[in-house]
Parts: C-alpha cells; structure tokens; sequence
C-alpha cells in the first residue's frame, strides 16, 4: 500500500468516528481547531511558548493514525483566531522592548492573512410587546456576563429583565423594573453581584438588588438612587458600567461630564453604597460636550469616553477611582462619537460615530498597564447613516455594528504585521428577519454564541452564529 491510499485509509477511518460520534458529516476544521492548533503549536512553536508561559512545554502526543493534510494549517489556523491571540499578545510584550518577541509575532501574524469566517447569523427570536418586551423605544441592551439573564432600558420609562435559553430560542419577562419618570437610556449588570444599574433621561442613576434569580419571577428592588444632591449629574444621563474587576461605577451625563462612584457594599451583599470620588470635566482634562458614552477595559484599569466634541479619551485610574489620568484623546472622527468597545483579549479598541463610520483602534499598553500609544488601523465606512452602537467577539477579531440606517453588520479583522485589514462579512436587515428601524444597540454574549440587537421598532432580536 503506497503512502497516499494509507492516507486516505486512515483519513476515511477517521472521519467515519466522527460521523458516527457527531451524527452526520464533520465540519473538519471546526471540530479540529482546537486541538490541532494546540498540537501545532507545542510541536512547531516550543519557543513562543515558552516565552508565553515561561515554561517548557508538554508535549500532546499525536492524533494516532490521523495525519493532518498541510494545506489544512493555515486554513484552521486563521479560521480558530487562536493564532491572532497568541501573536497579539506578544506584540502587547513589547513594552518588555523584546525584540524576539516582536518578530515571531510578525511572522505568526504574516501566516494568518486570511480574514476570519464565521457562520451568518440566524434569527433565533423575535422579541416584542407580546411576549413581554416593552411598548416603546429599546436604547441599551446587556446580557448578563454568567447568568442567564439580560436587561433592556426602553422610552416607556421601564428597564426590564429577561430569562434566555442558551441556544437563544426563547426568552421569558421576570422584572420589570419601575421607578424612573424619563426614558431610560443605559443599563449594566454588576459582574458578581446581583445587583442592575439604570441611567435615564430624569438626570437619576438607580441601582437595583435583584432577588430570587433562580425562580420564575424576579424581585427587583431600588437600593440606591444617585442624583444632583448625592454628588450625581445635572442633565440626561447616558450612559453607566460597572467595573468587572475593581468596585468602581462610572456615568456620563448630557452635563459633559463623566463621573466615578466607588461602590460599598454590605456585608451580606444585601446593599450598597455609592460615593462620587471623582469629576471629569474640561477642567481636568475631560470633554467639553455632553458625554454620550463609557465603557471600562475589561481586565485594566482604564476608562473609555465618548462625546460629541467628536473626540474619544482613554483614561487611567487608581484602585480607588479618586486619581483619574487622561493618557490618550483619539481624534479622526468627523461628527458625534457614540459608542465605543474594548476587545476583551485581543490589542483593539472600536468607535462609532454619527458621521457613519466605524473606526478600530490598536493599543500598546505600558509596563504598568496603562496605555502608551493608539493608532487608527481601519475605517469601515458601510453605513449610510449615524453608527450608534459597537461589540466585539469575545475571543475572535470580529465586531459588530448597530445603525441609524435599520442594519447590523458584522466585520471581520485580521492583523498582519502592522497592518489590519478589514471586511464586512454580514448585514443583518429586514429582508432577513433584521430590524425596520434604527438599531440603538448590539451586543454579542461574552461566552454563547449569541448576538442581540435592539431597536426603535421596539424589538428584540437574539441572532445564533
């Protein structure tokens, strides 16, 4: 038996376990992603590794008698992203100035020149008044980052609180949450306590205790309300997060500023405590318009701005939100910057803005994990309206897009070398189940394969990718 029918024997062989474990016929590359690329890596990268993890590496021993075809390398390499992160986060080492560093992940980049794929979305459901959603205007949207759960903030004064299925087939009402006197414009979950906070128009911030999370309804009760006379805002608010990691809540208003609350809880987690330790404005370096956007790094210590003075500003602060160090303004947006991301793993930072445009953003990060410089390495310009909203994937260079223009677009990136190209790799619009009105908002959840946007026409809509 010459080599190429042992090959095919043993290729056959294998794919029929599949077919039979699996049911039906393998999608080979996105069954061996994975595992291949781990194989790969600790069989022909044993030095990027180690400078990885500063350890020798174990090696995984060989998929028995399977033999990957060569030609599927690079093919699963750039389809898992894995690659992308690894070289990304060496080029994050460069504040060590390694120079070795830097030029395996040029050469790891220069291997992955192929765009990432991903499935088109599929709508999953339609959410609407009928099925518990609300009867006016849909502005923010967060899915929980653990739980089950995610919350919408509507023009008919209401934030409400859904219960989803994983696979996004179904989504049950169990709060609606009563008490603001204007529409309500943002909503965020805590990371690790059940606790809600909703922005609103009537210039009040209120933070919410949720109870009974694991039955049918939800008991949703107003522990604090952050107005004018504890230190809060004068004008609209726009937009609230909490911190993932550091007890830190940030605001920003129609008032042009931004501000930081450290958060106190009790000890049986029961209530908290907000305290404003913090003011950014344009005397301390802020903006000098209404701040229509904030949003926190994910791991870092470091705050993100948006204003209509067509300017977003990165920001530094201490543990205990009372230092705040303005250390980058990103100007090249030609009109009211609306939103903006942190990716949660890879170097990039995305805003969008109401001169239809989207812009990418890579980041070098300094020894002590602030940043030291920010670059523009991509402008997508698809849009023939206001981009109001932006997330990233979680793991994969991928972004999404909400717009005035009743669409959602999906792009992908691909850093290569010091360039990044970009493409729209989906449009999501009424001809295929999308929305008929502006998109105020998207999100993709931090770990399902989940999309949600929401709309003007007072939809929801959960997208499976």
């Amino acid at each position: 038996m010459d080599y190429k029918q042992k090959y095919l024997k043993y290729k056959q062989k294998y794919l029929n376990l599949l077919r039979v474990q699996k049911g039906g016929q393998p999608f080979l590359t996105d069954i061996l992603a994975g595992l291949v690329f781990s194989y790969l890596f600790e069989k022909n990268q044993r030095q990027l590794q180690l400078i990885l993890t500063g350890r020798s590496p174990v090696m995984v021993q060989p998929f028995g008698n399977f033999t990957l075809n060569p030609k599927y390398r690079l093919e699963i390499l750039s389809r898992s992203g894995l690659s992308i992160v690894l070289a990304t986060r060496l080029v994050q080492s460069d504040r060590r100035n390694n120079r070795l560093e830097l030029e395996l992940a040029t050469r790891i980049m220069s291997r992955t020149h192929k765009l990432p794929q991903i499935s088109p979305p599929t709508l999953a459901v339609t959410l609407n008044k009928r099925n518990g959603m609300h009867t006016d205007i849909i502005w923010s949207f967060t899915f929980h980052p653990t739980l089950p759960f995610f919350a919408t903030g509507s023009s008919d004064k209401t934030a409400k609180l859904f219960r989803f299925l994983p696979d996004g087939s179904k989504a049950t009402c169990v709060a609606t949450l009563v008490g603001h006197s204007r529409p309500i414009i943002s909503v965020a979950f805590h990371t690790s306590l059940p606790f809600l906070a909703t922005g609103s128009y009537d210039k009040n911030v209120k933070l919410w205790r949720l109870d009974n999370l694991d039955v049918s309804k939800v008991e949703a009760t107003c522990v604090a309300t952050l107005d004018s006379d504890k230190g809060g805002h004068s004008n609209y608010i726009y937009s609230v997060a909490f911190h993932p990691k550091v007890p830190i809540l940030v605001t920003s208003s129609d008032d042009n500023t931004v501000k930081l609350w450290r958060l106190v809880y009790t000890p049986d987690g029961s209530t908290i405590e907000a305290t404003c330790v913090a003011t950014l404005d344009s005397h301390n370096g802020g903006h000098n318009n209404s701040v229509r956007s904030v949003n926190f790094h994910p791991t870092l210590k470091i705050l993100a701005t948006c204003s209509i003075d067509h300017t977003a500003k990165l920001w530094s602060f201490s543990s205990d939100g009372s230092i705040v160090t303005c250390v980058a303004t990103l100007t090249g947006h030609s009109a009211t910057i609306i939103s903006a991301a942190f990716h949660s793993t890879l170097p990039f930072f995305a805003t969008v803005s109401s001169d239809q445009t989207a812009k990418l953003w890579r980041l070098v990060y300094t020894p002590d994990d602030s940043i030291s410089t920010t670059t523009c390495v991509a402008t997508m310009e698809e849009h023939k309206s206001y981009v109001y909203s932006v997330s990233f994937h979680s793991t994969l260079p991928i972004l999404s897009t909400g717009s005035n223009d009743n669409t959602v677009k999906l792009w992908s990136f691909s850093p290569n070398g010091l360039k990044v190209k970009s493409n729209c790799i989906a449009t999501m619009d009424k001809d295929n189940g999308g929305h008929k009105k502006a998109v105020h908002s998207v999100m993709f959840h931090p770990s399902l394969p989940l999309l949600a946007t929401c709309s003007e026409d007072y939809f929801v809509k959960l997208w499976k990718l």
